[in-house]
């Protein structure tokens, strides 16, 4: 019976060492392998830019100007630029009682970018900006650079498109009168 214990002993003493080995072998295993895995955790996106938009005039202020954008007020004010929201919206503005331009304007926002790693927010999209010249010629790009947006098609009407940075728009216009093409729209500034 001593020697039946003592080899149920040995066995015992072997068995626990084993486990221990292992265990503390599958425990170092255990613990390489989640220090090697990285859990990407990205970052909220950044905010969206805002648009802008406002009206002015280069000689002759317009006799009168409407549009159906609800961001600009009854009466805005030349050269201020109005929160608006993306969209396109319808415009007109008179030259005289009777020749005046109408057309649409697109307004665009530049959208935030996507969160990064490591939880950093996304960069924020660049506001954007549409200043409307009403122009006896029609509409035409005023900055510093020299880009070639607008285009003076054969029928009369004007197309101007860009789309870099702050400056992204899109503009459809053309040129009539009362006898033409009547207008039934209210304007918001009358001269």
């Amino acid at each position: 019976m001593a020697r039946q214990l003592h080899t149920l002993l040995q066995t015992l003493v072997m068995f626990s060492a084993f486990n221990i080995r292992t265990g503390l072998y599958l425990l170092f295993i255990t613990i390489s392998m989640t220090s090697c895995i990285v859990v990407a955790d990205y970052g909220p996106p950044g905010r969206d830019g805002k648009a802008f938009y406002g009206i002015d005039y280069d000689v002759d202020p317009p006799y009168s100007y409407w549009d159906n954008n609800p961001g600009i007020p009854s009466s805005p004010f030349f050269g201020e630029y109005y929160r608006s929201h993306p969209g396109i919206y319808d415009f007109e503005y008179f030259l005289n009682k009777h020749e005046y331009w109408f057309g649409t304007y697109q307004v665009f926002i530049n959208e935030g970018a996507p969160g990064e790693l490591m939880g950093e927010p996304g960069a924020d999209g660049e506001d954007t900006y549409l200043m409307l010249i009403c122009n006896d010629e029609g509409f035409y790009f005023r900055n510093g650079e020299s880009w070639d947006c607008v285009h003076r098609h054969s029928d009369g009407s004007i197309t101007a498109e860009l789309d870099y940075g702050e400056f992204r728009f899109k503009v459809l216009m053309s040129k009539t009168n009362t006898t033409m093409r009547p207008t039934l729209n209210l304007p918001k500034i009358t001269l």
